[in-house]
């Protein structure tokens, strides 16, 4: 989360409990907030669903819409986001502000047309009414913009103005369904879409209009909107490394949306109800983990690494780097099994309260069953995402990608296995993948961190050259042209 960091060390110099609340509560927003409120927002959709007593079949294309929006959105813009989590990190610390804002305009319309283009592949066929058609396209594409957005919410240091765009959405989304769903004789799912796509624009908004204050308007000689893809020529791996991680947290989904469990809806969507419900609320049970990392990477292990770093290149003698060395190495050890408690201690709570409170909402033993062993390999997936971003932050990207590149390949093998042997072994599949691949985590980071000086100190080039490739060339191309353009006006 490029940013938070330097808030969150401001809001802990603050001391007692007040300083470390609002640490959290910041954390919190900026990390899981999209994805919190989009949950809230789409249970309370469900809620109002049930107490208009709206026909199911309505409510099942409802559901069905909003969960290919959600998944595809996330992998369409996965790769983007953490390309321009590198680029905002090391814009900040270069302190070019003016190339944030403009990198933003850049990203959406990549993402967008991306996004856009795959989206009508897909809708083009399907026999919805174009109407429910337009209105799903549109909530995709919302997402897609609000996901691609979660980066650049870290630099905004005033998080009740974030709290306040997503309420806002909200509010506008469940007042307008339920006067649409009880004033009108619009269709059940044409009123629910044109709800949720109106509170997402105001959300949207808001969020555009809170970065354009903080940040000012941009120079002219910061106006080229591309700059960032010059990091898919110096981190290529990066791209991958989100691509293959987000697609593996859905491929077991996919494959049960392959088998014989499978339902279509609307002649449209595919998935696998028994399969894919359980799968959501266990991913639920890890927002407390990634809460807990972000604060004790930004604080506790960011002053060890820094340290570290700053012996090494102040000059320091090699037996206070070795001290560092072992100092961040401790620091870091501890904060990973201090977040593995911690997540633990939730995932357990979570499979306890399932019991009690699952069978309320319908969920058969069968499906109970799954979630229990879902919670478990959600945790493994929580802990893995946390070693495949400590990776990261010591440059180790060939291994973040193998780690990632094996969740992805294990998740399909192992749960297409589990789909031959039975329902007693659903979930399964993805609990043994992700606790394999943080397995191979968990070593990578191991063997790294033992051989830390050497990738410091003869992992790097004798000469610094910034790789340059087709991306690099074309940015570079766009910029002359610009200048020249500029020369010529003036």
């Amino acid at each position: 989360m490029a940013g938070v960091g330097f808030e969150l060390k401001k809001l802990f110099r603050t001391k007692g409990f007040l300083g470390a609340a609002r640490a959290y509560v910041y954390s919190t927003i900026v990390t899981v907030g999209p994805f919190a409120f989009c949950t809230i927002l789409i249970v309370t959709l469900l809620i109002l669903l049930n107490y208009l007593k709206v026909p199911f079949k309505e409510k099942e294309l409802f559901v069905a819409t909003i969960v290919y929006a959600f998944i595809f959105s996330q992998i369409v813009s996965s790769g983007f986001r953490m390309i321009i989590t590198r680029f905002i990190a090391d814009t900040l610390y270069r302190r070019q502000f003016d190339d944030i804002l403009p990198s933003l305009y850049g990203l959406l319309s990549i993402v967008v047309t991306v996004g856009g283009v795959i989206g009508v592949l897909f809708m083009y066929s399907s026999p919805l009414p174009f109407e429910v058609k337009l209105l799903s396209y549109l909530l995709y594409m919302a997402l897609i913009v609000v996901f691609s957005m979660m980066e650049y919410l870290s630099t905004i240091k005033d998080y009740v103005k974030i709290v306040k765009s997503f309420v806002s959405g909200i509010a506008v989304s469940v007042i307008m369904a339920f006067v649409l769903l009880r004033l009108t004789n619009l269709r059940e799912v044409v009123s629910l879409l044109l709800s949720m796509n109106s509170g997402f624009l105001i959300t949207i908004s808001m969020l555009i209009s809170y970065l354009k204050s903080f940040f000012g308007r941009p120079s002219k000689s910061s106006t080229n909107y591309y700059r960032f893809l010059t990091y898919f020529d110096r981190f290529p791996s990066l791209f991958f490394v989100a691509l293959f991680y987000t697609l593996g947290l859905y491929s077991h989904n996919f494959v049960f949306w392959a088998s014989d469990l499978r339902v279509t809806v609307a002649d449209t969507y595919v998935y696998a109800p028994i399969y894919d419900v359980p799968t959501f609320y266990a991913f639920l049970s890890i927002l407390p983990s990634m809460i807990v990392f972000v604060v004790s990477v930004e604080t506790s292990f960011y002053e060890k690494y820094r340290t570290y770093y700053n012996l090494i290149t102040g000059k320091g003698n090699f037996e206070d780097i070795e001290d560092a060395r072992k100092d961040m190495t401790r620091v870091l050890w501890a904060e990973i099994w201090n977040m593995m408690e911690i997540q633990l201690f939730f995932s357990l709570i979570s499979i306890a309260a399932g019991y009690y409170l699952l069978p309320r909402i319908g969920f058969t033993q069968v499906s109970i069953d799954i979630f229990n062993i879902l919670v478990l390999g959600a945790y493994m997936n929580a802990i893995m995402l946390v070693v495949i971003l400590t990776l990261l932050y010591f440059e180790d990207r060939k291994g973040a990608l193998f780690v990632s590149s094996s969740y992805l390949l294990t998740n399909v093998v192992f749960t297409y296995i589990t789909l031959i042997y039975g329902e007693n072994l659903y979930g399964l599949g993805f609990f043994m993948a992700a606790f394999l691949s943080l397995v191979m985590a968990l070593i990578e980071l191991v063997v790294y961190l033992r051989n830390i000086h050497y990738h410091t100190f003869c992992g790097q080039p004798i000469i610094q050259k910034e790789r340059e490739g087709i991306f690099t060339n074309l940015v570079s191309f766009f910029e002359r042209k610009q200048s020249f353009n500029k020369q010529t006006t003036n």
